[in-house]
C-alpha cells in the first residue's frame, strides 16, 4: 500500500484528532508520449480561517496562490483535459495544473467558490456523496450551480470516505459504484475520477476502480503527476494552510 511521501504530518495529525493568458503556447498530443511530461496537481480541503488545522487553508492565502499561478502563466485544466491529452486527443495550454479540493466541504462554495470565479480558475471537487447535504457539507445544488460556471467539475472520493484497503471487493464497488451512480442522477456527468480516502489504495483498490469504470485515479503521494505512475495511481501536491508564497511557489515549480 502506497500512502503520502509529502507533508505526510499534517495530515496524519489532522485524522488523529478528523486559470488563463490568451497567447499560451500550446503542447501538441504526441508530446503525451513523453515520459517526461508531467503536470501539478495541487490538493486542497477546507478553504477556511482555522491556522490549528493544517489541512485548512484561509481564502486570503488561497486567493494569494491562484493569482499567484495566473500571473505566472499556469492555466488550470479539468482531469477530463489531462485524459484527453494523454489520449493523444485535445493539447493542452501551456504550464498546465489541476486544482483539486477534496472531502467536498461547504467552504468550498462559500469562499473557495468566489476566488475560483475572480480569478477564473478550473477546479474539481471530489465528493463524499453520502455526505452532501450534511452539516457543514456541500448540496447537490450548490455543486450544480458551481459546474453551471464551467469551473467547477465534481468527481468521485467514494459515498463514505472509508480506507478502501479494508473493504471486500463487493464493498469496494459498491462504494464505487453508488457514488458514481449518484453523481450522475445529481448533477448529469460521469464520474471519470476517483481520489482514494485517506491515500489509501493497493493493487485490489486499483483493480475495483478500473472495474467500477473510472478512468483515473488520485493518491496523495506527493509530485507532479505522471504517466509512468499508471493512470490510478496518479501523484498529487499537498497544500497545507501553513504553506508559505515561497514554498508554494517551489512546490509548483518544475524541477
Amino acid at each position: 500500500m502506497k500512502i503520502l511521501t509529502y507533508g505526510l504530518m499534517p495530515i496524519l495529525l489532522s485524522l488523529m484528532c478528523l486559470f488563463g493568458s490568451r497567447e499560451a503556447s500550446i503542447l501538441k498530443p504526441q508530446e503525451s508520449q513523453s515520459a517526461s511530461f508531467s503536470v501539478p496537481i495541487l490538493l486542497y480541503h477546507s478553504v477556511s480561517e482555522d491556522g490549528n488545522d493544517a489541512l485548512k487553508i484561509a481564502p486570503s492565502r488561497f486567493k494569494e496562490q491562484l493569482s499567484y499561478l495566473k500571473s505566472h502563466g499556469f492555466h488550470p485544466i479539468h482531469l477530463k483535459d489531462l485524459l484527453a491529452y494523454w489520449n493523444g486527443g485535445r493539447p493542452l495550454p501551456s504550464k498546465p495544473v489541476i486544482i483539486t479540493l477534496d472531502d467536498g466541504y461547504e467552504d468550498n462554495y462559500t469562499a473557495a467558490y468566489p476566488i475560483l470565479l475572480q480569478t477564473h480558475t478550473r477546479a474539481t471537487i471530489f465528493a463524499v456523496t453520502g455526505s452532501i447535504g450534511t452539516t457543514d457539507r456541500l448540496t447537490w445544488k450548490q455543486l450544480r450551480e458551481m459546474e453551471a460556471s464551467g469551473l467547477v467539475d465534481t468527481q468521485s472520493h467514494t459515498v463514505t470516505h472509508p480506507d478502501l484497503t479494508k473493504l471486500s471487493e463487493k464493498d469496494k464497488l459498491t462504494e464505487l459504484g453508488n457514488s458514481k451512480d449518484e453523481i450522475l442522477k445529481h448533477l448529469g456527468h460521469q464520474a471519470i475520477a476517483l481520489a482514494y480516502p485517506y491515500g489509501f489504495y493497493d493493487q485490489h483498490t486499483l483493480q475495483a476502480a478500473q472495474k467500477a469504470g473510472y478512468l483515473l485515479a488520485l493518491t496523495v503521494e506527493g509530485g507532479f503527476a505522471k504517466p509512468e505512475q499508471g493512470r490510478f495511481a496518479l501523484h498529487r501536491i499537498l497544500i497545507t494552510g501553513d504553506m508559505t508564497l515561497d514554498q508554494f511557489k517551489s512546490v509548483v515549480t518544475p524541477r
